[in-house]
């Protein structure tokens, strides 16, 4: 049985571990000479152990591992669309400015992330757990959608359902457009990113979106706004960093 969607027990799992009391204090008199927070350096400890992990672990072990997690997500996707009588579909949006990087320059080398640097893809955010590409860069990944661990295929092409096509910007040309579906082939979710230059210099505003059934509970909304900010901020600046520092062309 399929925990009640918004009650799965997952979203604050580490709150006790991780926030601080409020009357309980550190300073630090003495410590490492590399500039940076205990957060930062908590982060690069977690990512290098992460990654070190999954590669060891490979993607088939991965997968395997996963399955109970995996057939906990479909159970409560199924609900989820079960409930979603409308078969309406809301964004999960955030809104972000880039500079340094055009969005031409982002936009190819996102799909050649999706293609051929599966490394960057999993990279761009902690909970990417698994992500293979066919010969039509299709994707499969296993991803958290909020708490829950979902098997998503993915598949790019133009904006096709009401909900996108009432919020595309003619001000802004670049898209990266697609939707995603279940193991049983039931959409999950939709994706529409929109971005447009800079009229001064170079850089790009961008609306980044992702919609859910319009049933899914809060947490799903905005756990996923957390998702997007992490993997594009990510996305961006590793872009940069290949074109613009690395001269890394393609």
């Amino acid at each position: 049985m399929a925990p009640e969607p918004g009650k799965s027990g997952r979203t604050n799992c580490c709150k006790g571990i991780l926030q601080f009391p409020k009357e309980f204090s550190i300073g630090v008199t003495s410590g490492p000479s590399t500039v940076g927070s205990t957060e930062l350096y908590e982060l690069n400890f977690a990512r290098r152990a992460l990654r070190l992990v999954k590669e060891r672990l490979g993607i088939a072990h991965i997968e395997k591992l996963l399955q109970p997690d995996i057939e906990e997500g479909n159970a409560f996707w199924q609900a989820i669309i079960a409930k979603n009588t409308t078969g309406q579909f809301k964004p999960s949006c955030i809104n972000m400015s880039v500079n340094g990087l055009s969005p031409d320059e982002f936009v190819k080398r996102f799909h050649l992330r999706c293609a051929k640097r599966i490394p960057d893809m999993l990279a761009a955010e902690p909970e990417h757990w698994v992500v293979t590409s066919d010969a039509e860069n299709n994707q499969m990944a296993i991803k958290n959608l909020g708490p829950w661990i979902t098997r998503l295929y993915i598949k790019f092409g133009p904006p096709s359902m009401p909900w996108q096509q009432k919020d595309l910007r003619e001000d802004f040309p670049f898209r990266i457009c697609g939707h995603a579906e279940s193991d049983e082939g039931v959409p999950l979710a939709y994706i529409l990113h929109q971005l447009k230059p800079h009229n001064v210099g170079v850089g790009f505003d961008a609306r980044f979106c992702i919609y859910f059934p319009a049933s899914a509970p809060d947490e799903i909304f905005e756990q996923h706004r957390q998702h997007l900010l992490v993997e594009f901020t990510n996305w961006t600046r590793h872009c940069y960093t290949e074109l613009k520092e690395d001269n890394v062309q393609v």
